[in-house]
């Protein structure tokens, strides 16, 4: 498998995963609106339409704020931790009291998104031109006659 399929399929899984905040939150939004439900089924779909952008969309978009605008980027970390914490601390007390893998992969996912977010800009940045050069290599070195013949 090419490594920009595994790319691809990482953020289409993740796009899958914020499908069940954005079900959950905006059925108890139609059924009762409230502000509470409303940003976490907005969210949940805002981050499902990033996540389904095409990967190097995503990519240029990343590094266009980064050099423009990494205040911004750094506001947005701070908000999506937030974001993040709320259902980290509802799910993972809960998976510890009961065991329950849907609380653990909610708790766990969410945290790890916090830690992800609070990251300062730089560390994500040197991570994820790591995972670009990983999925997108450089050309191997073309060999010389000198080297050939050894």
């Amino acid at each position: 498998m090419r490594r920009s399929v595994l790319l691809r399929a990482v953020t289409l899984t993740l796009a899958f995963v914020h499908t069940f905040p954005a079900r959950k939150h905006l059925a108890l939004f139609v059924a009762a609106p409230s502000w509470t439900e409303g940003w976490k089924g907005i969210g949940a779909l805002v981050a499902i339409a990033l996540y389904l952008l095409p990967v190097s969309l995503q990519a240029r978009g990343l590094a266009l704020l980064w050099r423009r605008r990494a205040s911004m980027l750094r506001v947005a970390g701070v908000v999506l931790a937030v974001a993040h914490a709320v259902p980290a601390s509802d799910h993972l007390p809960r998976f510890l009291a009961t065991g329950s893998p849907g609380d653990a992969w909610r708790g766990i996912g969410a945290a790890f998104a916090v830690v992800w977010f609070v990251a300062p800009l730089r560390v994500q940045a040197r991570l994820l031109a790591a995972l670009a050069r990983w999925v997108r290599p450089s050309p191997p070195v073309k060999s010389t006659p000198v080297f050939d013949s050894i």
